[in-house]
């Protein structure tokens, strides 16, 4: 009981700090935006609304106290097709040792090769670049009491544009509360606490005239441009579910999250689940309520998932981006 009144406490605590701290907006002052991309096909067909939802691998992203909810070893495979040919993968797995949870997790964004262009030669230098943004991340998690859980993630995170990096540790953290009241959970996680991200590499050195008024200097002094540092998307999530009805053929969950971001207002998502016989599962929901700029983000979530077989998944999910179309997003989840 002491337990549960200081997890309640710490909630509370963070809450209360995130709504003062982050009323308004600051959008474009964080690095890694590829960390704010959600995964998992289920979560983003509920309309993203999981952190007290979680029950599967990608329990890893959200909340990785979730992952205690699971009864046997799982492994994911998960790809979300960004804007402009970009794409996201995901791949996470996650073992049951006695009381113990343990998990891996990669997540990886692709931009393709793209060609080198500049002011004097806008068709192409010949050069070729890339943007690769990865998060590798390892879990631990365990159930402190039938009800309560907590996990942490700790993670190394690095971007990557041509010839110049970035990177960083960074810490995620979540509890899961099944409460007293029938169907009811509460879930409360902090995502991508850590250091900041400064790009370093060759990309930077540039010759420099240190005169320019007067002739007969060297006007190639080799320079290097400082770059400045900036912070993670720092993410506070807390949510509920509810198992509006819950048969041997139907089952109906809803769920609702508070999300406060370092970058951005304020916001709520909400979805929900429909599953017939543990089979055939339909989702939808509704994100990004009561955020300020919105532009790419969009509202409206829809998915659907197929579970032929007990230790198999496959899922679906579309999320409307508004003025920059729909993505879609596909995973294969395997117990073993």
């Amino acid at each position: 009981m002491m337990i549960m009144n200081k997890a309640i406490a710490i909630v509370a605590i963070f809450s209360a700090a995130s709504l003062s701290l982050y009323a308004q907006s600051q959008v474009g002052n964080t690095a890694s935006s590829f960390l704010e991309i959600p995964v998992g096909a289920r979560s983003i067909g509920m309309g993203e609304a999981y952190v007290a939802a979680v029950n599967d691998v990608s329990a890893l992203y959200w909340n990785p106290a979730g992952v205690t909810r699971i009864d046997q070893n799982q492994v994911t495979f998960q790809n979300t097709d960004w804007f402009v040919d970009t794409r996201l993968y995901y791949a996470a797995s996650v073992f049951k040792l006695n009381d113990v949870y343990l998990g891996i997790s990669i997540n990886m964004f692709d931009s393709g090769e793209m060609d080198v262009r500049t002011i004097t030669l806008p068709d192409g230098t010949g050069e070729r670049f890339k943007v690769q943004d990865i998060s590798i991340g390892f879990t631990y998690a365990q159930e402190l009491t039938e009800n309560f859980s907590l996990g942490g993630n700790l993670k190394f995170v690095q971007n990557q544009v041509w010839r110049m990096t970035a990177s960083t540790l960074a810490l995620d953290l979540g509890f899961f509360y099944q409460t007293p009241f029938d169907g009811i959970n509460l879930g409360f996680s902090i995502s991508n606490f850590g250091g900041e991200m400064t790009l370093r590499g060759d990309n930077t050195f540039v010759p420099v005239d240190l005169d320019p008024i007067n002739s007969g200097n060297n006007d190639g002094v080799p320079a290097n441009l400082q770059t400045s540092s900036w912070d993670l998307p720092l993410i506070f999530r807390i949510g509920t579910t509810y198992d509006l009805l819950h048969t041997v053929d139907h089952k109906i969950i809803i769920a609702a999250d508070a999300v406060y971001p370092n970058n951005n207002t304020n916001y709520i998502n909400t979805g929900a689940e429909y599953g017939f016989r543990g089979i055939l599962f339909l989702r939808g929901g509704y994100s990004n309520i009561f955020m300020e700029d919105n532009f790419g983000l969009g509202n409206l979530r829809a998915g659907i998932g197929l579970q032929p077989v007990e230790d198999i998944s496959i899922d679906y999910a579309i999320s409307d981006r508004n003025e920059l179309g729909y993505v879609h997003t596909i995973g294969l989840s395997l117990k073993f």
